[in-house]
């Protein structure tokens, strides 16, 4: 609740993301996931929330820490394949600014 009422807001056709910086400025990043009925059935929002997790679990070692994200899965993305997903999670870390782009450069995580 703290996030969504004071974070500040990305939107993405897919996705939507409320980034905060956490009360503690030290401690790790954190993600929490929300999708509505509207995306579609249990199988269809779970299958969503799956994988947005796996992207999330990919991108971790590359985002920097101190901060609190909410995603927002709209009903574009129960018809999104995987790679459009984390597509659109990365273009929305990416302008949230929460992607350290050193380790980009490395090469070291992809997706």
């Amino acid at each position: 609740a703290r996030v969504r009422e004071h974070g500040r807001v990305w939107r993405h056709p897919l996705l939507v993301l409320t980034a905060s910086p956490a009360q503690n400025v030290m401690s790790p990043i954190r993600a929490g996931i929300t999708v509505s009925r509207r995306v579609g059935t249990a199988v269809v929002r779970n299958r969503a929330k799956r994988r947005l997790r796996e992207v999330f679990r990919l991108q971790y070692p590359r985002l920097i820490g101190g901060w609190d994200l909410v995603f927002v899965v709209r009903p574009a993305a129960a018809e999104a394949s995987y790679q459009e997903l984390a597509a659109s999670a990365l273009s929305l870390l990416r302008r949230a600014g929460l992607i350290d782009e050193a380790m980009t450069e490395t090469g070291q995580v992809t997706v």
